[in-house]
């Protein structure tokens, strides 16, 4: 009967493409992707927030050093690491199993740290020796240092361009350095007291967030100046730049509230009200949501891009910082 033999035909296509599919993954060994995380230090609880921003809801708490501060997470590896600011160290997580791994001694107090796209390099600013760690993650060990500005606060890594930038607090100045040959090829003065820095993703433009004179600074990286100066809210902290590089997001810690600046024509767009004393941001892939970790009472805003109100707030940690990328 014809409905029979379309019956048994579509079972054997069925069949087939389902076989096909199961020896596809068998060869590759590809799975799902899990969901992307957010990672937040608090500093004041010592232990870190675990976030799935597919569902923004906290999936776990890690204990971590004393006093965690930065966070950088690689973005195609399976890494995070913390810098522990009293601890004189930095702890390694691995984003699989949410385990630290490993404690590497760094000396001083580590603040600020970022990685580079598969988390082999990571790089660690100390706050009172004035010096960045270059650490082999592999091998979990310091191979060099570089001697840079007083008190390095934010540092941001260009993959691309082989760039890493620095943000020396009390020498209002940022630094531009060949990762190659770890040599500084600029020194560019900007506001008072910069402290986080954002890169737009194609590496041609960094933002310098200057927390006492309360503004941003754009700087052009291809011809290292400051091409404009942007006024904000309060104690400005960090940055973040969106996807597509039109929008900058600033925290303001005296303020509670974020700037929305235009990148293109630089200028405050909007205004948004967090919690207490924001201080570390991030962004998700997809540009749609922005994490704001706030100092003050503990928590995380969860603002929408597309209509710039807080659709969500979560309770994490005491002194909740993400000082860095801590979104995978």
């Amino acid at each position: 009967m014809p409905e029979q033999h379309c019956l048994a035909f579509s079972k054997a296509v069925l069949f087939k493409i389902a076989f096909f599919l199961f020896c596809i993954t068998a060869i590759t060994g590809c799975e799902p992707n899990p969901p992307p995380y957010a990672y937040i230090t608090n500093q004041l609880s010592n232990d870190i927030s675990v976030i799935d921003t597919s569902t923004h809801e906290i999936i776990d708490t890690i204990s971590a050093g004393n006093r965690p501060v930065g966070i950088a997470v690689s973005q195609t590896g399976k890494k995070a690491f913390i810098s522990n600011s009293e601890g004189q160290d930095i702890n390694i997580l691995n984003t699989d199993t949410l385990q630290i791994t490993n404690q590497i001694d760094v000396g001083g107090s580590p603040v600020g740290i970022a990685t580079n796209n598969d988390g082999s390099r990571v790089y660690v600013a100390d706050w009172y020796q004035h010096k960045i760690s270059i650490i082999d993650s592999d091998r979990a060990k310091i191979i060099s240092t570089i001697a840079v500005g007083k008190s390095p606060a934010g540092i941001v890594i260009d993959d691309k361009n082989n760039r890493l930038y620095v943000a020396n607090r009390d020498d209002n100045t940022v630094m531009i350095i060949d990762t190659n040959s770890q040599q500084i090829l600029h020194t560019i003065t900007v506001g008072t007291a910069p402290f986080g820095l954002a890169l737009s993703p194609n590496g041609n433009t960094l933002y310098s967030v200057n927390v006492r004179s309360s503004n941003v600074s754009v700087i052009d990286t291809r011809l290292a100046k400051v091409t404009s100066t942007i006024n904000v809210g309060e104690w400005p902290y960090c940055a973040v730049v969106s996807p597509d590089s039109k929008h900058v997001y600033v925290t303001n810690q005296d303020d509670n509230t974020i700037s929305v600046i235009d990148a293109v024509n630089p200028s405050i767009i909007n205004t948004i009200n967090v919690g207490d004393s924001p201080e570390g941001i991030d962004i998700t892939a997809d540009g749609k949501f922005v994490y704001v970790s706030n100092w003050g009472d503990g928590s995380v805003s969860i603002i929408n891009t597309d209509n710039y109100k807080v659709e969500k707030i979560l309770n994490t940690g005491k002194g909740s910082r993400a000082f860095g990328k801590f979104i995978q």
